[in-house]
């Protein structure tokens, strides 16, 4: 491995005012800056796009390697490791070997922006990875303890009470739905989560960035992926799923649930999407504005008045409930 600084380059963001790591050097591979992580560190990819290179502290870099590795023998599409090691700078990174060059979510994006939505074709690709997923999640053998505590990790639950808590009058209500979906998910068998579950996370080969996850019950990210274009609004969108594609994926993993002695997942769509946008509200003001972290807030809240007064929390609305003041 070279020395720093002679293989690290900095770029001034004017946008963000910050350095930006531009490149790091490891044996003959050059690898370039592609993103920050959500937990922190860094991304990258070599020039043929053949591998990349993750960045962090010692113990979330730890605690990511042996999941994947682990995730990996169990059976799921997930990258193999191929190196680990520690930077001149006292980042940890691990190597992993790509799973394609795009994500889905950049080929959704431009055919969104092309004609309104994803193509089928395109959508059926997605779900085809997201099918060996959740085959290996509903493999028993990849079964866990149920743990309330993951469940308060997976939903983030001590950043959304510090970032965006909810107001005096929401507060009960919050309390009583999070705890009504959390009761009722203990019927179900736990097991490996990914907890960011979206088609920017996802290639042509498995899935990728476990940077985030953990634990929970099956087919929450699995369910919850199809809805993450309707967790933003119009103008932030990045791409749009139609009801006809959402309505034969949920169907798809209906059956393959129900072929493993599951129950149609399905039927607990309602108590996924009160802790996902309970995720969704997590977000941190250095890296959203305040008018679509407001959004989300908006967005949860509806949704809890929905649950708590059983009616259906309907993703199709969450546009206009944003918008409202």
């Amino acid at each position: 491995m070279e020395k720093l600084p002679n293989d690290k380059f900095y770029l001034k963001d004017k946008d963000e005012n910050k350095e930006v790591e531009q490149g790091v050097t490891i044996g003959k591979s050059r690898f370039i800056y592609i993103k920050d992580r959500l937990a922190g560190g860094k991304v990258f990819v070599n020039e043929d796009k053949s591998t990349y290179l993750r960045t962090g502290g010692p113990s979330e870099i730890a605690g990511e390697v042996n999941l994947t590795r682990e995730l990996y023998k169990r059976g799921f599409p997930v990258p193999k490791l191929l190196e680990t090691g520690t930077l001149p700078n006292g980042d940890v990174y691990y190597i992993e070997q790509s799973m394609g060059e795009d994500v889905f979510g950049d080929i959704f994006r431009e055919e969104t922006k092309t004609s309104g939505h994803v193509s089928d074709k395109s959508f059926d690709k997605f779900a085809g990875v997201i099918r060996k997923y959740y085959e290996a999640q509903f493999n028993l053998s990849n079964f866990v303890p149920h743990d309330r505590n993951a469940l308060a990790r997976m939903t983030i639950l001590e950043t959304v009470m510090r970032n965006h808590p909810p107001s005096d009058k929401m507060r009960e209500m919050f309390t009583m739905a999070y705890e009504r979906a959390s009761q009722k998910l203990l019927s179900l068998p736990w097991g490996y989560i990914q907890s960011d579950l979206n088609a920017f996370n996802v290639l042509k080969d498995g899935v990728i960035d476990f940077e985030m996850a953990g634990f929970g019950p099956v087919g929450y990210d699995i369910l919850m992926s199809v809805y993450f274009g309707r967790m933003w609004p119009a103008d932030r969108v990045a791409y749009v799923f139609t009801d006809e594609q959402i309505t034969r994926y949920i169907a798809e993993v209906d059956k393959a649930a129900q072929d493993k002695n599951l129950p149609a997942l399905s039927l607990y769509t309602d108590d996924f999407l009160i802790l996902k946008t309970i995720w969704a509200s997590g977000g941190d003001k250095e890296s959203y504005s305040p008018d679509f972290l407001q959004w989300r807030v908006r967005v949860r809240d509806w949704s809890i008045k929905q649950y708590l007064t059983d009616k259906k929390i309907d993703t199709n609305q969450f546009e206009s409930v944003g918008r409202q003041v």
